[in-house]
C-alpha cells in the first residue's frame, strides 16, 4: 500500500520546482536582455563602420563642391559648358571606382541629385551639342549656387559636423575675453 505524501515532503517537493522554475525564468531573462543588447552592439558597430567609411567619400564630395561657392567671384561666373563639366566631375565622383554615391543617405542623394539636375537643366546644350553660350541668369545662378549650399549642409548634417558635441564634458568654452589695453602715456 503506497504511503501518503507528508507535509515535510511536499514542502522540499514545492520548493525544488520552485527554485527549477525561477532558475528557467531568470536565464530566459538573461538570454533576451543579452540577446537584445547584443544586437543593439551589432548595429551601433556596424553605424559606426558604416559612418566611418562615409566619411572619406563625404569629405571628397564636400572639397568638389568649391566649384560652386556661395557667391561667384566678380568675374569667375562660370559659363554653361563649364556647368557641363562640374555635372561630369559629380557624375564620376558618384559612379566612380570608389562608389561614392553608394554612401549617400536618402537625404543627401536627393540633394545630389538635385544639383546634377540642374547642373544638367542650365549647361544645356544648344542645336549644335555644345553647351549654350547664352550666360547664366541671375536667378539660374543662385538656384545652383542654393542647391551646392544644401549639399554641403546636408553632408555636414549626415556625419554628425554640424552638430555641438553631445557630451556635456567636451563643450568647448567660451572664449576669454581680452583684458583691457592700458592707453601710451
Amino acid at each position: 500500500m503506497p504511503r501518503p505524501v507528508t507535509g515535510v515532503v511536499m514542502t522540499v517537493l514545492i520548493g525544488l520546482l520552485g527554485a527549477v522554475f525561477g532558475g528557467l525564468a531568470g536565464a530566459v531573462a538573461g538570454y533576451v536582455t543579452n540577446r537584445a543588447g547584443m544586437l543593439m552592439q551589432l548595429s551601433h558597430s556596424y553605424d559606426v563602420a558604416l559612418r566611418d567609411r562615409r566619411l572619406e567619400h563625404y569629405a571628397a564630395l564636400f572639397h568638389l563642391t568649391e566649384c560652386i561657392p556661395r557667391r561667384w567671384r566678380s568675374g569667375c561666373e562660370p559659363d554653361r559648358a563649364r556647368l557641363l563639366e562640374y555635372w561630369e566631375t559629380f557624375h564620376n565622383w558618384y559612379f566612380g571606382a570608389a562608389a561614392g554615391g553608394m554612401f549617400l543617405t536618402p537625404a543627401s542623394k536627393t540633394c545630389y541629385l538635385a544639383l546634377q539636375n540642374a547642373l544638367l537643366e542650365q549647361g544645356r546644350e544648344d542645336a549644335t551639342g555644345l553647351a549654350s553660350a547664352v550666360p547664366l541668369t541671375e536667378a539660374e545662378s543662385r538656384l545652383i549656387r542654393h542647391l551646392a549650399s544644401e549639399l554641403r549642409h546636408q553632408l555636414a548634417e549626415d556625419v554628425g559636423a554640424a552638430h555641438p558635441p553631445r557630451l556635456r564634458w567636451a563643450r568647448v568654452s567660451r572664449t576669454v575675453d581680452l583684458p583691457p589695453v592700458a592707453p601710451l602715456a
